[in-house]
């Protein structure tokens, strides 16, 4: 089965996640493909013997066709967001973001209208996932993927530190499908950017002038040449290269002391023993509090929970998008009441003495919903706490527990 497109592209790396989603392998390839493939040049394009598709909509649906992904009495929910996201949201993305890049020039006015348009459609978007974790349902389908791949461009280079904090319930989704598993396998890690892009007269005469000596070089080769393996090659052209082109992330807490508590050898404990008579003492025993700190939280907001298991997703949603702290990190959260009559609560520990999400914007999306109180090591309360939470029993200040999670 082969897959024509750049790897790099947010296009192809659609079908690239729903290849990952379909367990199915494909081969890449980056070369155009025939006429008999892809009559117009689009890509990507799959090849699967007699079967030829082109679009990263039509190809993601074939390779995920019944999956729980692309569920059939679902289809048509999911095919409502493939067009929306393809025919109205995109358009715009792409509308703001190639002439704030550089590689096309609109003129100030047009660039000005096209930012107007795309955040009016922000604030709606916004507003709609108030209340959603996912698009179709209740579970993480292609929909998710395909907007969210949509937008990444406009995450990569115009959603800056403002932008980003006036639309908090698309960064909670949006960072919640760029830690799926699948997606993270094909998606370079993203960093969020503080600043937008804006037009550059001189880089954009650059670009025209790689596209127009890309042209002539190739007018020029003789067709009867044989096609060295590099030239036959599809080059990605230069605003699929900024596209691609990704920062990589940098752990601000490796940088931090490591101490003497050990957090790997703690985790494995805390997996495998008993947490009352072998995972709490180990703890106690072996905590570094001059390198390492305990914070508690708790959820600001918890007249707006309402069903159990939306709360769930919510604490679910925030571990996924704090995967890179889980190296020097550990969190236990807990649910407590029952439906439309709950709160959230939990303890972190993490390297450091200060409030990590706050070293690292990728950790912020969901830090400034809940309040944090440092906790005391030292201090017997505190201890309780601490205690209260690893084992998931105890008095809780009155609460009644529910359900857990364990960050780890």
């Amino acid at each position: 089965m082969k897959v024509y497109g750049d790897s790099g592209n947010f296009r192809t790396q659609k079908v690239m996640v729903a290849a990952k989603l379909a367990k199915k392998q494909i081969q890449m390839v980056q070369s155009s493909p025939s006429a008999l493939v892809s009559p117009f040049g689009i890509v990507p394009a799959l090849e699967d013997g007699k079967i030829a598709l082109f679009g990263a909509e039509s190809v993601s649906k074939y390779l995920l066709r019944d999956s729980e992904y692309f569920p059939k009495k679902l289809e048509n929910e999911v095919d409502q967001w493939l067009f929306w996201g393809e025919g109205h949201l995109l358009p715009n993305v792409l509308c703001y973001v190639l002439p704030s890049i550089s590689f096309a020039n609109v003129g100030l006015q047009k660039l000005e209208e096209a930012k107007t348009e795309f955040y009016a459609q922000l604030v709606l978007f916004n507003n709609l996932l108030a209340d959603k974790t996912f698009f179709v349902g209740e579970r993480f389908s292609f929909a998710d993927v395909s907007i969210a791949l949509d937008l990444l461009p406009a995450y990569q280079y115009v959603l800056g530190d403002e932008a980003r904090a006036k639309i908090p319930n698309i960064n909670r989704w949006f960072m919640t499908i760029m830690n799926q598993p699948a997606v993270k396998e094909v998606v370079p890690d993203l960093k969020f950017i503080s600043k937008p892009s804006t037009f550059n007269e001189e880089e954009y005469k650059k670009v025209q002038a790689k596209f127009t000596s890309n042209k002539a070089s190739q007018s020029q080769k003789p067709v009867d040449k044989k096609p060295s393996k590099k030239e036959d090659q599809e080059e990605m052209d230069a605003a699929d290269e900024a596209l691609a082109a990704q920062p990589k992330f940098v752990d601000p807490l490796s940088a931090l002391p490591p101490g003497t508590f050990v957090m790997d050898a703690f985790k494995r404990v805390y997996s495998n023993e008993d947490t009352a008579t072998k995972a709490i003492p180990y703890f106690w025993e072996n905590f570094d509090r001059n390198n390492y700190s305990i914070w508690y939280s708790e959820y600001k907001y918890p007249e707006e929970l309402k069903q159990v298991f939306m709360s769930c997703n919510l604490i679910t949603g925030m571990f996924q998008r704090l995967e890179k702290l889980k190296k020097h990190g550990f969190g236990s959260m807990c649910l407590f009441g029952t439906d439309n009559n709950s709160s959230i609560s939990g303890i972190w520990i993490w390297r450091g003495q200060e409030l990590a999400f706050e070293l690292c914007p990728d950790w912020q999306v969901d830090y400034d919903v809940y309040s944090w109180k440092k906790l005391d090591p030292t201090v017997e309360a505190d201890k309780k706490t601490v205690n209260e939470y690893l084992l998931w029993e105890g008095e809780f200040g009155g609460k009644k527990f529910n359900q857990g999670k364990i960050f780890k």
